[in-house]
């Protein structure tokens, strides 16, 4: 869980709850109805009864909170932009143990792993965690690029060890930057067959307001589409969160890769229009329903 502070272009700062929050709300307002969320999260010990009285708020959501004595993470979000951002991390709350967050989601069909704060789990925790489960994991890799600075700034950095971290997952989300950075070093993948020859069967880079490019291996082929979106104006924070969410449950649903894509990309998109998360499963619901019919329900 992070709280945020949002700087937009030409507008006046606000704040509220992100990250986990965002993907949530497009959880829940796009499974089935008799379907689930369970949150596994780590709380600052400043803010976690405020997080509990968050999540029993969003129906369908079991949170397993589990207070620190750390500060809660807390990110400045300044827009240069309708897609461009600085980034400032305070806080820090430590990550999991791979035997905690086995307890933790025992019983879960899937594991959407959303690396807000990059902190979550290290290499040989995930590892770990890959070993001793047996459902599909999703990897939102976004924070694993970013180096924190002693003041909290986020730069941007390579993801040392790539394919270690890769076969942990079986499908697994970035932007265009963080695919630019796992491209340019040194032993970066040639390609998106190189990529998901390191152990995911799908890759998505998402592009901001133009949509997403998908990678998936059928048969022992690999199959690379992009998949366009009409540009929405408005707040993109958390937009990413939601895709994944959207796309990770699509793909449980038994959705094609690029059937997926454009399922979370209309999602996402009507995220734009919602400042923060309050409400925003009951709107997300709505677009779905628009999009899908009920046959997102009656699965």
């Amino acid at each position: 869980m992070v709280f945020d502070r949002i700087i937009p272009v030409g507008r006046e700062p606000y704040i509220g709850w992100g990250g986990v929050g965002y993907a949530v709300a497009g959880s829940v307002a796009t499974l089935p109805s008799n379907w689930s969320v369970r949150v596994a999260s780590r709380v600052g010990k400043d803010v976690i009864h405020d997080v509990r009285r968050l999540f029993s708020n969003i129906p369908r959501c079991d949170a397993h909170l589990v207070k620190v004595q750390e500060l809660n993470n807390r990110v400045e979000i300044a827009y240069k932009d309708s897609e461009t951002r600085t980034e400032t991390l305070l806080g820090g709350v430590s990550g999991w143990r791979a035997d905690e967050l086995v307890q933790a989601l025992e019983g879960c069909d899937a594991t959407l792993v959303n690396f807000v704060s990059g902190h979550e789990l290290d290499l040989n925790g995930m590892l770990e965690y890959r070993s001793r489960s047996s459902g599909m994991i999703y990897a939102d890799l976004h924070s694993l690029f970013l180096h924190t600075e002693p003041d909290g700034k986020r730069t941007p950095r390579p993801l040392h060890e790539w394919r270690s971290w890769l076969s942990c997952f079986d499908v697994v989300q970035m932007n265009k930057e963080e695919y630019g950075l796992l491209a340019e070093t040194s032993d970066g993948p040639r390609g998106f067959e190189d990529l998901l020859s390191s152990g995911p069967r799908i890759a998505s880079v998402t592009l901001g307001s133009s949509g997403v490019i998908v990678a998936y291996r059928v048969n022992g082929r690999t199959f690379v589409e992009e998949v366009t979106v009409q540009r929405q104006l408005g707040d993109p924070t958390g937009c990413g969160d939601v895709w994944g969410a959207v796309m990770c449950g699509r793909l449980l649903a038994g959705m094609t890769p690029v059937a997926s894509a454009h399922v979370a990309n209309r999602v996402a998109a009507e995220s734009v229009g919602h400042r923060g998360i309050e409400g925003l499963t009951n709107r997300l619901a709505d677009a779905s329903r628009d999009i899908l019919g009920d046959s997102f329900i009656n699965l």
